[in-house]
């Protein structure tokens, strides 16, 4: 028995065996804030506090609980009372979906470096100075080369320390930069929230003020009622204003940087082929594969370069 004993491996040696030969995901390395999680299958921004992920999706359940227990046995037994809940029901767990992906999808992260900046020698008096401390600016690095951010709309997201493809913005409430890679997935999360917010607001104004229902409904479910109702009133102006927004800026490809900078206000948008044409490009295109990828990568070359502005 001791001898078995002494053949076999130790805790140490056995997690050390895990941790050499379990099989990694598709990123092995962090990028800014960007870590790999959940054994490399992706990328998550550590943001701390900035990431209010768990609070947006909280702020759509919560609600829903509430209107599932005391709204919804009231709507079935109307005519055509399930209809309702099963909106609500998918339309919650769509957003909910869209909300994770937009988490967890890598948002488009091109790698980049700094480089020096050349500068003219200064003439004073006609003596001849050169000028000292370089100024630095970054460039994109793929295929072994350098690329100007513009070239890929690209921006150094302050949050995250990360440069993404197609810069659209932070956004706490998912916890991620809004690029290239998850664009469509924010605005999915926005349509979502936005049609369970409308279903709630008008079953619950409708329940708790309806005359058919007044002997039948207990003052506290009118309460829920009506407090759902404002509730969802908020949402709807927030988030569906949000919605709007990037309806917008989608039938103009456009993005939210490139419209607060007003990088396309005194010239034409090279990007934008037309509303039909913009939309079918943002929500039925195949987003492009991660330049930061393993998979993507064979002995540590990048993907090559999509054509110019194609989304």
């Amino acid at each position: 028995l001791l001898a078995i004993l002494e053949g076999c491996p130790s805790t140490r040696q056995r997690r050390a065996y895990r941790s050499v030969w379990r099989p990694m995901g598709s990123f092995t390395t962090a990028y800014g804030k960007h870590k790999p999680a959940c054994g490399g299958a992706c990328l998550l921004a550590d943001v701390g506090s900035m990431n209010l992920m768990p609070v947006s999706a909280g702020l759509i359940i919560g609600p829903c609980v509430l209107w599932f227990t005391f709204v919804a046995p009231r709507l079935v037994l109307l005519p055509g009372g399930l209809v309702a809940p099963l909106v609500v029901a998918v339309s919650m767990c769509l957003s909910l979906m869209a909300l994770f992906l937009a988490w967890t999808t890598e948002p488009g992260i091109v790698p980049y470096v700094p480089i020096e900046e050349k500068q003219d020698d200064t003439t004073v008096d006609g003596e001849t100075t050169l000028k000292r401390n370089p100024r630095k600016k970054f460039v994109i690095a793929l295929n072994g080369q350098h690329y100007p951010l513009p070239y890929f709309r690209a921006k150094i997201c302050r949050e995250t320390e990360a440069c993404v493809e197609r810069f659209d913005h932070f956004c706490p409430w998912v916890g991620n930069v809004v690029g290239l890679r998850n664009h469509k997935y924010f605005v999915a999360f926005t349509i979502g929230a936005s049609v369970v917010a409308l279903e709630v607001f008008v079953s619950s104004i409708y329940i708790g003020t309806s005359g058919q229902l007044s002997e039948e409904l207990k003052a506290h479910e009118r309460a829920v009622a009506l407090i759902l109702a404002s509730y969802t009133a908020v949402i709807m102006l927030a988030v569906g204003g949000l919605m709007c927004y990037h309806a917008d800026l989608i039938a103009q490809n456009e993005s939210t940087n490139e419209r607060l900078k007003g990088v396309f206000a005194m010239r034409a948008n090279p990007y934008d082929q037309g509303v039909l044409t913009n939309c079918y490009n943002f929500w039925c295109l195949p987003t492009r594969k991660s330049y930061v990828s393993s998979e993507n990568k064979e002995d540590d070359v990048p993907l090559p370069l999509l054509p110019h502005g194609q989304p």
